[in-house]
């Protein structure tokens, strides 16, 4: 090999992340690129893992974080911009809660088996794609922070035994897109009192109340539009605002097979 060829490789080699794959363990926080190498099981601390963006990052590489006795929070997700993906959190009141300053990206998760909630997206500008929450939790996702986003994520309820909202909406500016919400005892995607949303491409279905519903009034400037909402006993798409005929959200190209008022379209 050519003298510049070798120094092009050293230069690229060099050039790479430093992915660490030294062992984590319950109560850690992680300030560097982590693979996880092995379960984490009964963590008693809350919360029982910490990412720190921006340096920080973990692959769970398909493993598991398990909430023990005194937990009960799994992982927080703080600082900017860090990266959380590839496992399963389990039996946690809240598996994953994503504050700090915001721009963090939550991927290819699953959280199961827990209480309060499955993902809580707290900070502004944070990611959740590709995830699944199931089984226990009173609500699968909540959006509170600003310009947050929902993608492509699985909301299904396995257990009734607890009232499961598939996704909460509560913060201004929300992008909630492509997400399936299926056998949700409660609304499969509410949005509380919030404004300049879109929701856009969801499938909710056969749910125990509302499919999507805006609820108490307060919601303003929202589009939602080209979903799929049907087999909701409450309604597939609700909207309690007084004026919801004349008011600034836009609700068109939905299919759906009940409307509250019946303007929704």
């Amino acid at each position: 090999m050519k003298l510049m060829d070798v120094k092009l490789l050293v230069s690229a080699i060099l050039a790479l992340p430093f992915v660490s794959v030294a062992a984590v363990e319950c109560g850690d926080t992680i300030t560097s690129a982590e693979i996880l190498t092995e379960d984490l099981l009964n963590c008693s601390g809350t919360p029982a893992l910490t990412i720190e963006g921006p340096t920080g990052s973990l692959d769970m590489n398909g493993f598991t974080l398990e909430c023990g006795g005194g937990s009960t929070r799994g992982i927080d997700v703080q600082g900017n911009a860090a990266v959380l993906s590839n496992g399963v959190v389990d039996g946690c009141a809240v598996g994953i809660f994503v504050i700090g300053d915001g721009f963090h990206s939550v991927q290819s998760m699953t959280v199961q088996d827990g209480i309060n909630t499955g993902i809580w997206l707290v900070s502004e500008y944070n990611i959740v794609s590709g995830s699944t929450v199931t089984d226990g939790y009173t609500i699968g996702i909540e959006v509170s922070g600003e310009s947050n986003s929902a993608i492509g994520n699985f909301l299904v309820e396995g257990n009734q035994a607890a009232p499961f909202r598939g996704i909460a909406i509560n913060g201004n500016n929300a992008f909630v897109a492509q997400n399936f919400c299926d056998n949700n005892s409660q609304g499969g995607i509410v949005i509380q009192p919030s404004s300049g949303g879109q929701v856009i491409q969801n499938s909710v279905t056969n749910g125990g109340q509302t499919g999507i519903s805006m609820e108490g009034g307060g919601q303003s400037d929202y589009l939602v539009t080209g979903n799929i909402a049907t087999g909701n006993p409450d309604g597939d798409l609700v909207d309690s605002n007084p004026d919801a005929c004349m008011s600034t959200n836009l609700w068109y190209g939905n299919i759906f097979d009940t409307a509250d008022p019946s303007c929704l379209d």
